[in-house]
Parts: structure tokens; sequence; C-alpha cells
């Protein structure tokens, strides 16, 4: 209960900080973001604009502290993960709001610690406010980006599929690229394969742009299908038989992750059901036994 009571008290304290620098900022946008840049251009005031905008503006407050701890700390790993989850925030950004949920956490563990210690107060309370703090935007980011890796893996099958079609009828694979991001919907597999489209068009080698599209996914499905592309390329055999033969696989790797996870279900349901429903049906079966027993015992 009193891990619920917590959670509320930080999460109240984080939306008011929120409210309290959204209107604080809020002379930073529009009409008077203009009158205060005439001689910027309209591209820059709408980039400048934005920043100062919704929340990422709260995070402009915290961004100098922020930038002096991302530019000692080691962050290859995090600037992967920001990228494989669709680039929600700059490395920046993402500290500032680590910093942010730190001292939002801190606080509210202060507070949770003078309500309910009393005179003995339990230091142990604020510094679980804070590591919560430290460790919720991480928590945010892993869900982020492991929900962008399913939408791409379920999409990449369909995908390939249409490559193959476009490059069976004798179209270059990048114009088959192409073609697939104008006429498939929307989704973050088509944007991955339009920074792919941009890269080559721009001088990258199409190996190259592979690779990077491989490094930005960071998934296993794409690095196999990039790999099988390189070699089909190297080997110089036809790209429409490696396409086949790819979508085939990712389709048996998908349907084995989902008996995978079918069979993982009994397991999760027995915490509920020991929990929740045999209580239950305890109480069903057996309070009017009970009742009757209380009022004057059972007569067999």
């Amino acid at each position: 209960m009193e891990l619920f009571v917590f959670a509320a008290v930080f999460f109240v304290i984080f939306f008011s900080v929120y409210t309290l620098l959204k209107r604080r900022q809020a002379k930073y946008s529009g009409l008077e973001m203009r009158q205060l840049m005439p001689q910027a251009k309209p591209s820059e005031l709408s980039v400048k604009s934005e920043r100062k905008e919704g929340f990422k503006g709260i995070l402009a407050f915290l961004s100098p502290l922020a930038q002096k701890v991302a530019a000692k700390k080691p962050r290859e790993g995090l600037v992967r993960d920001l990228v494989t989850a669709g680039k929600p925030l700059t490395i920046v950004e993402f500290y500032a709001l680590v910093l942010l949920c730190t001292i939002i956490g801190l606080v509210a563990g202060v507070i949770f610690m003078n309500v309910t210690s009393g005179k003995n107060p339990n230091l142990a309370i604020p510094l679980f406010g804070a590591f919560f703090g430290f460790a919720m935007p991480r928590m945010w980011l892993n869900q982020k980006k492991k929900k962008r890796q399913q939408s791409i893996a379920k999409e990449l099958p369909s995908v390939i599929d249409l490559l193959n079609l476009c490059v069976g009828s004798g179209i270059d694979f990048m114009l088959a690229v192409n073609r697939v991001i104008k006429d498939y919907k929307p989704c973050p597999l088509t944007d991955e394969l339009t920074q792919l489209w941009q890269e080559n068009n721009m001088g990258t080698p199409r190996k190259d742009a592979l690779r990077n599209l491989s490094w930005r996914v960071n998934l296993p499905e794409m690095s196999s299908f990039v790999s099988t592309l390189i070699q089909a390329d190297k080997m110089g055999t036809p790209i429409s038989d490696a396409l086949e033969i790819q979508a085939e696989q990712i389709r048996i790797k998908r349907f084995q992750r989902g008996e995978e996870q079918a069979l993982q279900a009994p397991i999760k349901l027995l915490i509920p059901l020991i929990f929740f429903i045999l209580p239950v049906v305890a109480i069903i079966v057996a309070a009017p036994i009970l009742i009757q027993f209380l009022q004057g015992g059972i007569n067999f």
C-alpha cells in the first residue's frame, strides 16, 4: 500500500512541475518568439519554437547541466537505443529527463517520509524515490524501443515480399525500396527504408547504407536480412531468390515466437489464478457452509 501512495505522490509532483514550467516557458513561443528574433529565418523560427514548446521545452531548463553529464559519461549504447526507439529524445534531453525524474523522485520520497515516518524518519524512502526516478526514463526508453522493434518485425515479411515482386519484375533494388516507401502504409519500417533511400541518394554505398539500417533497427531479423542482401550482392546471385528465402525464414521465426509466447501463458496465469480466482471460488463455496455452521451446526 505504501508503494502505491509513494507512486501517487511522485506523479502528482511530476505533473505539477510539468504544468508550472509549461506556463513559465509559454512566453517563448508564438508571436513573442518572432518579436524576439525578427531577423531570423522562418525555418530557424520553427525549429526554435518547437524546441521551446511542449515537454521538450521543460527539458531545456536542465539541458546545460545534462550536457555536462552527457559529455563525461560513455553513451554509445544509449545513443543506439535512442535511435532504435525512433529518436524520441536527443542524448542531452534524455539525461535532462533522468535528472528531472531523479529530483522529483527525491522530493516525493522526502514528502512521503515526513508524512509516514513521524519522529523516526526512514532515509531509505528518499533514496528509493531517487532511484525510482533515475530508473524510470530508462524503463520508458526500453519499452518504446521494444514496441518499435516488434512493429518492424511484424511488417518485415510483407515488405520483403513486396521488394521481391518489384525486383522480380526487373526493377533495381533501391528503386524497389522507393516504390515500397510510396505504396506501403506508414510505419516504423517505412521510416527506416526512407532513411536508407536518402543515404543512398546522398552518395553512401548501398552496402554501407544497409549496414546502417541494421545498426539502427538492432533486430536479429533485420541483421539477417541485411547480411543476406550483402552476401547476394557480393556473390552475384539473384536478389529475388534471397528475398524469397529470407521472407519465409522470418515468417517461420515469427510463428515460433508466437508458439513460445503461447506456451508461457499458463505460467503467467498462475499468479492471478492463485491470488485472485481461487480465493473467490473458495469464498463462494465455503461461505454458505460456514454461515450454516455458525447458526446452529450442520445436519447431515
